[in-house]
């Protein structure tokens, strides 16, 4: 292995080699083809007195003769004397067993030690690595050779066989040397020869950068609300960089779901919660198949198995990332309910750590919405659609209402019975209001049988039609009882985005027309904003925040539909019929979101960026499964005032 010694002089002789200034391409073509055949015929002819420059004029007459440039020369000089540095700082590191009085020690990292190694980088990443990137020599060897031997340099020196000394307190010399590194990261994935990537060197020298990395992602999903995470993350060369090196190593990606964990649970914001879903979802999805996010079969076949990524049960992972079915949430809900759990008198603290930190089991479920949206599906559904998902009784309501106590109240089992109790209850309250209306309006209308509920694969050519038994008033004053359950329980509605999301199942879940159109809105606006839609007015009546906060929701609600669909239907025909159809009930809610976001004022207040995301967003949905007939027209009148925006800006 090198000396520290050897490695300094290595890098001062590259520093000096690009202080001097290489000879110009025009001092060479000044010289003529006979000249340089003169001076080749000259340096033959040695003289017994010469000190040995001839032997270099003939090399450099030979190199010119060779149509090689004094600056290609000088610029594989500058090459080589890098290859060298890597290639020496690459030998010290390496496993040594050495002796250490009378015991022998296995040694395993880098012969430098930490402060000699940020030494290193010290000089190195000044003016060295700027100069080679101006030079167009390759600095990424170099750099990752730096990195490597700093990640993997011991935190303490070996003095002597019989002397140890520890390097304390060397975090900030770790974040400085870090911070002169990072500058020279370039934007797209980096490693040398399928090694570690260079931002993952980076993370393990300093775990700053990775939450620098995390807090600007998070930043620009709050500032673009209607972002596709998973495309930026496809096809934005600074994300993808950030997500294969996730993908690579599961403690870092342990570490960025405890950061955006500990961020969620300190603020509650939903778009913290929507950032850590997706990544848990698209980590996932370039484990099982890497040639989608276009990395190679070697590369695939050398990353880590999925449950590598959670500090949990095999088993837990595989039923939450699996397919969405009745028999998985059942099992799910029985290992919730043998897992032991505190009474009320447990300190709130311990509680929160035992049950909302990111190790444990709750962590990991909301990570997985499509199992909370399922739940809030079964509690509503009525007979027909339990028919299409092959339930019978009640266990699949029962066994809703435990998962969605659970999630409201991981750590209270009191709470959580109170709140299944009232979740059954208002479940068949609502029920009971529609088998009262179905029969006043069947006695109304004198018919002797009960309305016929069409199929979930029934859809007229029209497109879905509303019924007119449940409007405003009656949502309104079922969410007023609902509300009343929330305060029961001891926590605000408004606060809880989870409490306002379970009545999306309402309508998601039912497969017949029982809701109106003012229903539906009312419904979304609720899930969206946490507060009562009380007049269903045109473009006056939403606030900009909620009509980008409503229009989000309707984009994630489909997001999540879809994938449900995948898991619970037969026939690709009946999941399409099905995302139409919730489609069909957010259609109009979404269309007057969207003509608010259309207004004068929606530039200077939204931005630019955002309208451009939901125009993307917009034609995504509009594609996604059947076309909604009754606003296409409207939609694409909405998606041509926002494209005429931009033109004019």
């Amino acid at each position: 292995m090198a000396t520290l010694e050897e490695i300094t002089q290595l890098i001062s002789g590259l520093a000096l080699q690009l202080k001097a200034q290489p000879p110009t391409e025009e001092c060479e073509q000044s010289s003529s083809l006979d000249l340089s055949i003169a001076k080749l015929t000259q340096s033959l002819n040695l003289d017994d007195d010469d000190d040995g420059a001839s032997t270099s004029r003939v090399l450099d007459t030979a190199l010119s003769l060779m149509c090689f440039k004094a600056p290609q020369v000088f610029d594989s000089v500058l090459e080589y004397s890098v290859k060298t540095i890597a290639s020496v700082l690459s030998s010290s590191v390496g496993c040594k067993v050495f002796r250490l009085g009378k015991e022998e020690v296995l040694r395993v990292g880098s012969s430098i030690s930490r402060r000699d190694c940020f030494d290193l980088i010290d000089v190195v990443g000044g003016d060295t690595l700027s100069d080679l990137e101006e030079r167009g020599v390759p600095s990424l060897l170099l750099l990752h050779a730096l990195l490597r031997a700093a990640v993997s340099a011991p935190s303490c020196r070996y003095l002597d066989p019989s002397m140890v000394v520890l390097d304390a307190d060397l975090s900030a010399r770790r974040s400085i040397a870090a911070s002169k590194l990072v500058s020279h990261l370039p934007v797209e994935l980096s490693s040398v020869n399928d090694k570690v990537p260079l931002r993952l060197l980076l993370w393990f020298l300093d775990p700053l950068i990775l939450k620098r990395d995390i807090s600007e992602m998070l930043q620009e999903t709050m500032n673009r609300p209607f972002l596709s995470l998973p495309k930026e993350l496809h096809e934005r060369k600074d994300w993808h960089s950030i997500l294969i090196c996730l993908v690579l190593s599961p403690a870092m990606f342990t570490a960025t779901r405890a950061l955006l964990h500990d961020w969620f649970l300190l603020t509650g914001l939903r778009s913290i919660l929507q950032l850590l879903i997706d990544l848990v979802s698209v980590v996932l999805d370039v484990i099982s198949i890497p040639t989608r996010w276009g990395i190679s079969m070697e590369l695939g076949s050398k990353l880590p198995f999925s449950s590598a990524y959670y500090p949990y049960n095999n088993v837990w992972l595989r039923s939450l990332a699996g397919p969405i079915s009745s028999e998985g949430l059942l099992q799910i809900v029985n290992w919730i309910t043998d897992f032991k759990q505190p009474g009320p008198s447990i300190n709130p603290s311990a509680a929160k750590v035992a049950f909302l930190d990111h190790k444990s089991l709750w962590s990991l479920a909301i990570s997985f919405p499509s199992w909370f949206y399922f739940a809030s599906v079964l509690v509503f559904a009525d007979k027909s659609f339990k028919e299409v998902l092959y339930l019978e009784g009640t266990v699949g309501e029962n066994a809703a209402v435990r998962y969605l106590a659970w999630i409201l109240n991981p750590f209270d089992k009191t709470r959580q019975d109170l709140l299944s109790g009232n979740l059954i209850k208002l479940a068949r309250h609502w029920t009971s209001k529609q088998v009262v209306s179905s029969v006043q309006e069947t006695r109304t209308l004198g018919l002797k049988r009960r309305l016929k509920k069409p199929k979930v694969d029934d859809i007229s050519k029209e497109g879905f039609t509303f019924g007119n038994q449940h409007g405003c008033q009656a949502i309104s004053l079922w969410l007023q009882e609902y509300q009343n359950t929330a305060y029961e329980c001891d926590f605000d509605p408004q606060v809880s985005m989870f409490f306002r999301w379970i009545p999306l199942g309402i309508f998601t879940g039912w497969c017949s027309s029982d809701i109106n159109e003012s229903g539906c809105e009312f419904l979304l606006h609720y899930a969206a904003t946490g507060t009562m839609l009380h007049s269903v007015r045109r473009n006056e009546g939403f606030a900009m925040k909620d009509a980008i906060a409503g229009a989000s929701l309707v984009f994630n609600l489909t997001d999540i539909v879809d994938r449900m669909s995948e898991s619970l239907f037969e026939t690709v025909g009946i999941a399409d019929s099905y995302i139409c159809k919730v489609k069909s009930r957010t259609a109009r809610y979404l269309i007057k979101c969207v003509q608010r976001l259309t207004q004068p004022d929606a530039c200077e207040v939204a931005g630019v960026q955002t309208l451009l995301d939901l125009v993307s967003r917009l034609e995504k949905w509009r594609t996604r499964g059947q076309e909604v007939a009754l606003i296409e027209a409207e939609l694409e009148n909405a998606i041509h005032v926002l494209k005429s925006k931009f033109s004019s800006t």
